[in-house]
């Protein structure tokens, strides 16, 4: 439209206005485009200044409470193993006692408590006979030399790290645990104590810089007393003047965490298992960007009133075409915060592959602007391949899927018919397009996004997702050569829309790239999942998967009258097989006496390698009679052939111990004691057999031949 011309125009003439140039119009909207940046500019700089400390102070403070927590963990740990290897000493010195008729020799105690010490690096043990005087020690001079100090005392209230009550060391903190040595003389039922066994780990700066390294954390971990006033009694490194002034403001008693003097902190409780509070602290960074917000913040506040008189002199001309401009800018930086919130869910979402699947289907669609995307992928690529056991059964619950069926997710972006026609063919289209990258794996195009014209979805775009082939050191080493293929994404804009541009197919082959990413972090989850709940000698569960089923199982059978039986097997004499033919024919014999005891039980039983030679299987609804009958099949398994490798062949027998819920226990370290004391009388009447566990009640004992 035409302005008016001024006074001074009009005494001249009439005057058209000439039509603005498009080069004239670009230099123009270049120059409000950088007034349009200087608000980001100020967002930024606000966002650095007030919103970056305090996000600092938060992820201070968490990476303190994750550190405390798992240091915890691993010390309560640490302490139910010292109690462990406590009691083996006690056993080992009760033996011996029981050989000389109740009389400890010094020699023969030290060389005890020599091996005991080594069993369990960094610790020392000491002996003490029934009257408080020093039989043996050995360990670590400085560790020896607490364990001594501690010496025999009561049981009720000696130290002890399982039961939450610490000894104060004059050099530090530790963990100790004190063991009575029981015998029963000679025709008699009453256990007399006749020594004692202390056991000293130290929780020096050395060990506690090794579980700092093990844990993989960065923070200063401190070991402080239970209760009173906050003392440091060991941390991995000198206690700095922060720390020192945390000290002064912490809690005498309980927890406590947050941020102070710079420092974010979390101070753990003591209890059983960790009869210290574990203190974490690490520096609270962030004070660069404040820093930096502040400089930005000053740089686009001068920067404003220059920038405004250079807008209002040119852009009066184009406001119509600045305001579509403009919001066509809203709209794009609408949908990259979008892709950005999404981004962050499939972040979070790592390890459920629904949900990934789902926003990853999400976004593509807000990325790209589509009316509909699909996902395919091969299902048998999604899952961690799982161990088959000897006997061809896996030794724990898992979901199986056929290799060749393929997993589609497909999600429209608009309700209308274009949006749900598109939806429709997608996934047909993303199969024969899968199809067609795996006829020629060696093509460059994998992974690139390619467009086709689809009919009833309009213009489509298509690109492979892949998946690391092999483990590579960093992201900067990542290859498409390295990848494979393991399905496709492909996004449509329905019937009569646009093509999708540069940039957009941009945004798809960032987020084809991040799905793979994820997908391999969660075959890897699966992978460690899996071993951690499997023996990987025999494939059969482990020790972890053996204690979560039989507390589960004994949860589902006290909501009824459901009952279960547990068989504890320990293979005789398996030491002097493996003295005699060597480990590897040993684990030969682990491995085939795996294979029998599967196929002695049913599909719905469970069956576990406890340690060693040790074997457990669990039987759902099962009495004590019907354990004795499958004891019965295991032993005559065992005994029906013998054992064979090459030419090494070696006749095997087992030693069976069967208990019951609810008959011999209601928990399950009841019930394992239970078989484990039967084991053990299996053992004593001269192994080979089976023998069912004292009952806890009046119920009658099967009389199956033993």
């Amino acid at each position: 439209m035409t302005e008016p011309a001024p006074p001074s125009a009009r005494e001249a003439g009439p005057k058209v206005q000439q039509p603005v140039r498009p080069g004239r119009l670009r230099s123009r909207l270049a120059v409000a485009l950088v007034l349009v940046a200087v608000v980001p500019l100020l967002a930024g700089a606000v966002l650095l200044v007030w919103a970056a400390p305090a996000h600092a102070r938060s992820a201070a403070s968490g990476a303190a409470a994750r550190d405390a927590d798992a240091a915890a963990v691993a010390l309560s740990t640490r302490c139910e193993a010292v109690r462990a290897s406590a009691r083996v000493a006690a056993g080992e010195v009760a033996a011996l006692a029981t050989r000389t008729g109740g009389e400890l020799i010094p020699e023969a105690a030290q060389t005890l408590a020599a091996r005991a010490a080594a069993r369990r690096p960094g610790s020392a043990v000491a002996v003490f006979d029934a009257d408080a005087a020093l039989l043996a020690a050995s360990g670590a001079t400085a560790a020896r030399d607490v364990a001594v100090g501690i010496g025999a005392q009561d049981l009720t209230t000696g130290p002890s790290c399982s039961a939450g009550r610490p000894y104060a060391a004059a050099d530090g903190a530790g963990l100790a645990e004190i063991s009575p040595v029981l015998i029963s003389p000679f025709a008699s039922t009453t256990e007399v104590e006749v020594a004692t066994v202390v056991m000293w780990l130290p929780l020096d700066r050395p060990a506690l810089s090794a579980l700092r390294e093990r844990l993989g954390t960065s923070g200063r971990l401190s070991v402080l007393a239970a209760a009173g006033r906050p003392v440091v009694l060991a941390g991995t490194g000198p206690e700095s003047e922060k720390v020192t002034e945390l000290l002064r403001e912490l809690p005498a008693e309980g927890p406590a965490a947050g941020t102070r003097f710079g420092l974010g902190y979390r101070l753990t409780e003591a209890g059983p298992g960790l009869p210290y509070r574990i203190l974490a602290t690490g520096e609270v960074g962030g004070s660069g960007l404040r820093l930096l917000g502040w400089c930005l913040l000053a740089l686009a506040l001068v920067a404003l009133f220059p920038l405004w008189l250079v807008l209002v002199r040119l852009t009066r001309p184009v406001d119509d075409e600045l305001a579509a401009v403009g919001g066509e800018l809203q709209a794009e930086r609408l949908a990259l915060a979008d892709s950005l919130d999404r981004f962050g869910e499939v972040l979070a979402h790592t390890h459920d592959l629904t949900e990934l699947l789902g926003t990853v289907s999400g976004t593509a669609l807000s990325g790209t602007g589509a009316a509909a995307a699909a996902i395919l992928l091969v299902a048998e690529e999604v899952e961690a391949p799982a161990q088959t056991p000897p006997g061809g059964r896996r030794a724990y619950d898992q979901t199986t899927r056929e290799s060749d069926r393929l997993s589609v997710h497909a999600e429209a972006g608009r309700p209308d018919a274009h949006g749900e026609e598109a939806r429709a063919v997608l996934p047909g289209f993303a199969e024969r397009h899968f199809a067609a990258l795996t006829g020629n794996p060696s093509s460059v195009q994998l992974f690139e996004p390619q467009r086709f014209e689809l009919p009833g979805a309009g213009p489509v775009a298509a690109i492979g997702i892949g998946v690391d082939s092999q483990p590579v050191e960093s992201p900067a080493e990542r290859d498409p050569g390295r990848r494979r293929l393991i399905g496709v994404l492909v996004v449509a804009r329905g019937e009569g829309g646009a093509g999708f541009d540069a940039l957009q197919l941009t945004r798809l082959r960032a987020l084809a790239a991040q799905t793979g990413t994820a997908i391999t972090n969660i075959r890897r989850y699966l992978e460690v999942r899996r071993l951690s709940m499997t023996d990987t000698l025999t494939g059969l569960g482990n020790r972890a998967q053996l204690v979560s089923a039989l507390s589960r199982e004994i949860a589902a059978a006290g909501r009824g009258d459901g009952v279960l039986t547990v068989l504890m097997l320990d293979i005789d004499h398996f030491k002097l097989v493996n003295d005699t033919w060597g480990h590897g024919f040993g684990d030969v014999v682990l491995r085939d006496f795996a294979g029998r005891l599967l196929a002695c039980v049913r599909e719905a039983d469970t069956v576990a390698r406890y340690g060693g030679e040790e074997f457990v299987v669990l039987l759902r609804d099962t009495d004590v009679d019907g354990g004795c009958r499958v004891a019965e099949r295991v032993l005559e398994a065992a005994r029906s052939r013998p054992f064979e490798e090459a030419e090494v062949s070696q006749a095997v027998t087992v030693s069976i111990g069967v208990a019951a819920y609810p008959r011999d226990g209601r928990a399950a370290d009841e019930v394992l004691q239970a078989a484990d004391s039967a084991l053990y009388a299996a053992k004593r009447d001269g192994r080979n057999r089976w023998r069912v566990a004292e009952p806890s009640h009046n119920a009658p004992i099967p009389s199956l031949p033993g």
